[in-house]
Formats: structure tokens, sequence, C-alpha cells
């Protein structure tokens, strides 16, 4: 369902500026900060990132994503309240990007993909109220990739996207979908 919903907005954002013809020149270097959500089965958590890109071309931006993600998944507390279980996960990810512009205008909707390594380190815990605990920790580090869609107005940017980070090192799989709103320094309109 997330990955129809991602295809049809893409495709909404790509027919709609078909029929816009004005040009406008942008920088071509600029900074993307963000902050935004993680969805995943089970859980969810939140992420920040930052984006220093190059457009080689007016509509083709290039660059490298490092981003931090904290994600709680399967949280599960029984009834009475006396044993709790559960996995945090922290993912850092390195990604060179690309990001392509359908749009000149000061509207630009966009796709774009990234391919990187994801570091993460994984707990798994359970907590009784006798005072039993028992957690396992582990790390790994995955060659993973990403896919966007969103788009920037003025200097505010929105952005939709999968992240295909593999599993982690106690099996768990750590893929996730993102919603994140940010803005970015550099690459306005040429005056």
């Amino acid at each position: 369902m997330k990955k129809l919903f991602l295809f049809v907005l893409t495709g909404c954002l790509f027919f709609t500026t078909l029929s816009v013809n004005a040009q406008t020149e942008f920088k071509p270097f600029r900074v993307d900060v963000g902050l935004g959500y993680a969805i995943c089965d089970g859980g969810g958590g939140v992420l920040l990132n930052f984006e220093p890109k190059y457009a080689v071309i007016p509509e083709l931006s290039v660059g490298v994503k490092f981003e931090l993600d904290l994600i709680v998944r399967d949280l599960q507390v029984t009834p009475s309240g006396d044993i709790a279980t559960g996995t945090a996960q922290a993912m850092a990810s390195y990604l060179a990007t690309a990001d392509y512009h359908l749009s000149k205008n000061t509207f630009r909707p966009f796709v774009g993909a990234g391919l990187g390594i994801y570091q993460i380190a994984s707990a798994s815990a359970t907590t009784t109220s006798s005072g039993t605990n028992d957690a396992d920790v582990d790390g790994r580090s995955n060659f993973g990739a990403m896919l966007r869609a969103g788009f920037d107005v003025s200097h505010f940017r929105l952005v939709l996207a999968y992240n295909f980070a593999g599993k982690d090192a106690l099996d768990n799989n750590t893929g996730f979908f993102s919603i994140t709103a940010g803005a970015y320094i550099g690459g306005g309109k040429v005056k």
C-alpha cells in the first residue's frame, strides 16, 4: 500500500509539471537539512538528515546524504504491566544521492535515489516487574538503497522515502518508510 501511494504521488507530480512552461534558473550548490518521522512494521521513530548537493545540470542534483534514525519496534507490555519487550535501533546512513527535478519553476517536484552504507545498532530487551532483565545488543553495517519523491518550493522541502537497509545483527528487518520536512540553504533563484 505504501509503495502504491508513493507511485501515485510521483505520477501526479510528474503530470502536473508537464503543463507548466516557465523556466527559472537556480544556483547549483545547496545544503538540505531535514527532520522527519520513520514508519516501520511494528513501530516508528525520528530522523535527522543533512545533505550537501550540486546540480550538474539544472534538473539533476547529486550529493551525499548523512542521516541518523532512532526507531523503536515491537514494543509490547502485558495487560498487567509486569512484562515489557521491545527492540530499539539506531541507524546512521551515508548515501550517494541523485535527484531529478521535474520542473524548473519555483514549485519543483522531484524523484530520487541513493546508494550507500547503513550502520545499525540494535537492542532487544525484556523487563519484568520483579527486576529480571534480559537484553541483547549488537551492530552491523549493510549496503543499502533509498528511493524518494517530493517537492521543493522556495526554500522548503518535503520528502517521502523508503530505505532498504537490510537486516540488523539480531535478524530484524530494518527497512522503513519516512516523511521528512526541511529546508535548504543555497540553491535559490539566480537573480
